[in-house]
């Protein structure tokens, strides 16, 4: 490795996770608080691709053209939202009661708004900035063919292994309390709204999703993978990402059960970290994953109820975890593609 990819590595880790890190602590006041915690989940999912971007544009190569106004748009989408994490504890105001809506948290709202805002600049940016800066920058929309059919399969895959985890679930209970509920969901009228909104909502919101890929499937995934194999690298990447989500794990998706959670979080990074490493290696198209992480947590939203309220308080027992596990199989088994067995 060149002294000025270990320069952009360490820069990477600092932002990423340091970062990160340094943000649960504030989330833990929050925490104790009983404070509304979104923005500091939504604003984590930046810091990977602000890692990359500083590290391009820190220690950048002579000559080398950037998508400029993309990742300006990206920096300053971050650290507004990272301040509008900071006034939803320390400059903090009681949610609004809407009738007939719900309650809407102040800082919240404003970091959607900010989020909507970045992600149309940025997506502006992205699209006019010319083949040459696209290519350097790694957002080259290549291989448009296999983009398409392996986003379907992605789909066709998270179903699959939804309706497994019905059926395992509902097996080892003894009744069909898990279909029930999915058939209620899928039925909700939330449901079939959200589901036509996903291309509508993707324009407004994919800055977060690229945030994270950028970051783990366009620089960390090939950094590991050269130095540990194509199979392995991609697995270790699946861990380092789940224990990203640490801090979210036990103040955000639950406060109760973190350790299964945990756990949960290791098990879904790992074997979506193989098919999200498989699709990137197959079309080498970053924007494939990044749609294929924004259906991944949409849906499951959707699936939950619909809106980030579904992602909060989760109650996963450890007998869970088995059947869990095994459900991830349809995504673990491309860890057996010949693609991963090739050397270049």
């Amino acid at each position: 490795m060149e002294a000025r990819d270990k320069k952009r590595l360490w820069l990477y880790i600092a932002i990423a996770y340091g970062v990160a890190y340094a943000a649960n602590l504030i989330m833990i006041i929050g925490l104790k608080k009983n404070y509304d915690l979104t923005m500091f989940v939504n604003t984590q999912m930046m810091y990977p691709a602000c890692g990359v971007i500083l590290g391009k544009l820190i220690f950048k190569k002579e000559g080398e053209k950037l998508p400029m106004l993309g990742y300006i748009t990206a920096l300053i989408t971050t650290v507004l939202m990272f301040i509008c994490s900071l006034c939803s504890v320390f400059l903090h105001m009681d949610p609004i009661d809407v009738e007939g809506v719900a309650q809407i948290d102040i800082w919240s709202t404003v970091g959607t708004l900010v989020i909507i805002t970045g992600s149309v600049i940025a997506y502006v940016g992205f699209w006019v900035c010319g083949k040459e800066k696209s290519e350097n920058a790694g957002l080259r929309r290549k291989n448009i063919l296999w983009s398409v059919i392996l986003v379907a399969v992605f789909v066709a895959l998270f179903i699959g292994r939804t309706m497994l985890a019905v059926f395992l679930s509902d097996l080892t209970a003894h009744n069909t309390e898990s279909w029930d509920e999915l058939k209620a969901a899928v039925l909700n009228r939330v449901f079939i709204l959200g589901l036509v909104a996903l291309p509508i909502n993707y324009v407004f919101s994919f800055i977060a999703f690229w945030g994270e890929e950028y970051g783990w499937r366009y620089f960390l995934q090939p950094v590991l993978q050269k130095k540990m194999g194509k199979r392995l690298g991609v697995i270790i990447l699946g861990v380092v990402w789940a224990l990203w989500h640490i801090g979210v794990d036990f103040m955000y998706y639950t406060t109760e059960c973190g350790a299964q959670v945990l756990v949960s979080q290791i098990i879904t990074c790992v074997v979506i970290a193989i098919f999200f490493g498989y699709a990137y290696m197959k079309t080498e198209n970053i924007w494939v994953v990044v749609i294929m992480h924004y259906l991944n947590n949409n849906l499951g939203a959707l699936l939950g109820g619909g809106g980030s309220q579904a992602l909060q308080n989760q109650q996963i027992p450890w007998s869970y975890i088995p059947i869990h596990a095994l459900s991830g199989i349809v995504f673990f088994l491309f860890i057996f593609a010949p693609l991963y067995n090739k050397k270049k």
